[in-house]
């Protein structure tokens, strides 16, 4: 889970996914504990990743080209999403 932004937003997304599709979130995510895999033990909760410098609606749409190979972009958040893509090494992004 990633809390995003001032709003302290709640984004969830799945840990294979965005590590598949984006070695800064490996990075990320290697370095975070994954619990047990055993599904009978009570493993503590993972804690969430804080990102306060990013909008919510901008992190969205990042999860969205992760998820989709596209995105949905308006005038309001396509430099923050630039600027997000180039954070994160996301080169295919920033040729949307």
């Amino acid at each position: 889970m990633f809390v995003v932004g001032q709003e302290q937003q709640k984004v969830f997304a799945h840990r294979c996914v965005l590590a598949c599709r984006c070695q800064a979130f490996r990075g990320m995510l290697s370095q975070a504990p994954v619990g047990s895999q055993d599904s009978s033990s009570s493993a503590p909760p993972q804690e969430p990743f804080i990102l306060g410098n990013v909008q919510p609606e901008v992190f969205l749409a990042v999860i969205e080209f992760l998820y989709t190979n596209s995105v949905t972009l308006n005038s309001h958040i396509a430099l923050e999403v630039l600027t997000s893509s180039v954070e994160y090494g996301l080169q295919d992004l920033c040729k949307v």
